[in-house]
């Protein structure tokens, strides 16, 4: 798993969010794309691709999607 390839997932991941549009320290939370369904999207993609369940409170903990990865990678490996 790397943050280049968790970057792309998210992009395909969030509605009219285009590929290629966002780096490590964008703020996600801060997207205008960024909704309720979107933070359901990005749980289950997450679920699916990574084998990791997040809840709503550990997208609202992270600042970034570098921040968000490092948190998937820590309970990744717990």
């Amino acid at each position: 798993m790397s943050l280049d390839q968790f970057i792309e997932d998210f992009e395909e991941a969030v509605e009219d969010v285009e590929v290629g549009t966002l780096s490590p320290s964008t703020n996600y939370r801060q997207l205008e794309q960024w909704d309720s369904l979107s933070v359901l999207t990005v749980i289950a993609m997450v679920d699916a691709d990574y084998d990791v369940r997040l809840k709503a409170d550990d997208l609202k903990g992270c600042e970034s999607l570098e921040a968000l990865f490092a948190h998937i990678q820590s309970k990744a490996s717990s």
